[in-house]
């Protein structure tokens, strides 16, 4: 390649580390493309973007798919393999081994159809001298050329080979443990109904706190049980008593014995035998000691936070690039690109939001959650949450008419997520472009939040469970809206750790208004 024609390149393609000068040497002159100058604006602009992203990205362009990719993306090609002959190559020639599978998604965004999603999908790839098994998450989007068709396919993805075989790992070895335990003696036991007497094996009874020869009575069993578990237990054991219920007995729970300060995590499993009066005349099982499978459980739950962390700094340096470049493609007034980068950053926003939801669930389902409580004014948080609204992406009026000043003592961060989330869910199913509106009073000694709007409404029916884990309201409007169910869960959970109250007030059609409470320093 000629300085001269090295020189014209690096105007096109700056920075980008390995990839950018491997770009800007690479004589596309030579190349069904042709020289960089030749090339549609959207071409140049969606590679520099590939370039300067610090997350995983590879583009297919034209009908030959010539092949672009950052720095990000070269280390799931491995050593002694397709980089960087894969660097302007053509698609076809890259990838005999998985085009079966790429290329009918490929040619669905190449035919403008919709983008696609997949996660920890297993693609096998010829690299580091063989072929390895590798997962990947993904999503193709079209790239449309300057007459509005579609020029090429922009694959953002992350390689999850790791994060796949760790939860393998973690799912095999908690296979291992159900196995041990089930090959392990069980406890087993025996109710009669009639005396109440209660009677175990010798492991039951070690595990319960009681002698070897005991016969006890079924209270002083029972007492055992932890205290916050015992009005369950008692319920569950009536229940299976009763012949319409079928007679079976299945709970978890946890037993303390007096004399051991460590809990055990148990789950009983019986049947109770019934006589031609059909009253209960037996009532047997087995008990297992589920102890370790609880702690997979936490370990599980670990995993997941883990994960989660290690998505949120690749999102966070994307965010930082997509924000600079928009401020550059306002300043050049570069009309498409800064739409295009609007949509980016819309969709980084909206998986940052989904990665720290489950990682607050994570934490609120391994009791890790933590309130750093403090006092503050509710309406200097409303004010500074709304402040992160106000972009070219919202056009959904928001008003906010703060009244007096209250003071509340409460996890500042996680009060201002719960309003984030309210707000947006407001804006999300808002009709046509009506206000959402925000108010705060002060009512029996707590502050009152509300954020109401004029949209979709909720059913009566759906109105009880709105604030349940992974509930979606399922109708013909809302069902296209994004969302897994847990952004008002994670409210509720959030509210009540706080001693306040969240409720929902909606009819369908006309809007709803979302309000919670919260204690106030002083009344």
């Amino acid at each position: 390649m000629t300085r001269s024609s090295l020189s014209a390149n690096a105007k096109y393609f700056k920075d980008g580390g390995e990839m950018g000068e491997l770009t800007r040497n690479f004589d596309w002159s030579k190349s069904v493309l042709g020289s960089p100058e030749k090339w549609p604006q959207s071409l140049l602009t969606t590679v520099n973007i590939i370039l300067r992203s610090k997350f995983p990205m590879f583009l297919w362009w034209g009908k030959e798919l010539i092949q672009f990719y950052n720095d990000a993306y070269r280390p799931s090609l491995g050593n002694e393999g397709k980089h960087p002959v894969a660097l302007g190559q053509k698609g076809a020639e890259c990838w005999p081994e998985i085009w079966p599978t790429i290329k009918p998604l490929i040619d669905q965004v190449m035919g403008g159809g919709a983008s696609t999603w997949s996660e920890d999908q297993l693609i096998p790839i010829y690299r580091n001298g063989r072929v390895e098994d590798v997962y990947w998450t993904f999503s193709y989007s079209g790239v449309d050329d300057e007459n509005g068709a579609v020029g090429g396919v922009l694959v953002i993805c992350s390689e999850t080979t790791k994060k796949v075989k760790a939860y393998d790992e973690v799912e095999q070895a908690k296979k291992e443990l159900e196995f041990a335990i089930e090959a392990a003696e069980l406890g087993t036991w025996d109710l009669n109904p009639q005396t109440n007497r209660f009677i175990g094996n010798q492991r039951l009874k070690a595990w319960f706190g009681l002698s070897a020869d005991d016969e006890v009575e079924l209270p002083k069993a029972t007492s055992i049980i932890a205290e916050a578990d015992r009005p369950r237990v008692l319920d569950a054991i009536g229940e299976a008593m009763t012949y319409s219920s079928g007679g079976s007995y299945d709970i978890d729970y946890i037993i303390q014995p007096p004399d051991n300060p460590i809990p055990r995590h148990v789950r009983a499993k019986g049947k109770a035998l019934f006589n031609t009066d059909l009253q209960a005349i037996r009532f047997s099982g087995i008990l297992q000691d589920i102890t370790e499978q609880k702690k997979d459980e936490v370990r599980k739950n670990d995993f997941i936070a883990m994960v989660s962390h290690e998505l949120k700094t690749p999102l966070t340096s994307l965010k930082a690039y997509v924000q600079v470049l928009m401020r550059k493609a306002n300043i050049k007034s570069d009309e498409f690109s800064a739409a295009t980068l609007i949509k980016l950053d819309t969709q980084v926003n909206k998986m940052a939001g989904l990665i720290n939801s489950f990682l607050d669930v994570s934490r609120l389902d391994s009791g890790k959650i933590h309130l750093d409580k403090k006092e503050f004014l509710i309406n200097d948080l409303i004010l500074e949450v709304l402040e992160t609204f106000f972009a070219p992406v919202i056009i959904t009026p928001l008003h906010f008419k703060p009244g007096p000043d209250l003071t509340v003592m409460a996890d500042r961060e996680k009060i201002g997520q719960v309003i984030n989330n309210l707000v947006s869910n407001a804006i999300k199913y808002n009709v046509g472009g009506m206000p959402v509106a925000l108010s705060c009073h002060k009512e029996d000694g707590k502050a009152i939040i509300c954020v109401s709007d004029q949209g979709l409404g909720i059913k009566e029916e759906d109105l009880p469970h709105v604030f349940e884990r992974f509930y979606r309201v399922n109708d013909e409007q809302g069902r296209s809206i994004s969302g897994f169910g847990i952004g008002l869960y994670l409210c509720w959970e959030l509210i009540h750790f706080h001693d306040g109250e969240i409720y929902a007030e909606s009819e369908w059609g006309k809007g709803s208004v979302f309000s919670f409470s919260l204690p106030l320093i002083s009344d």
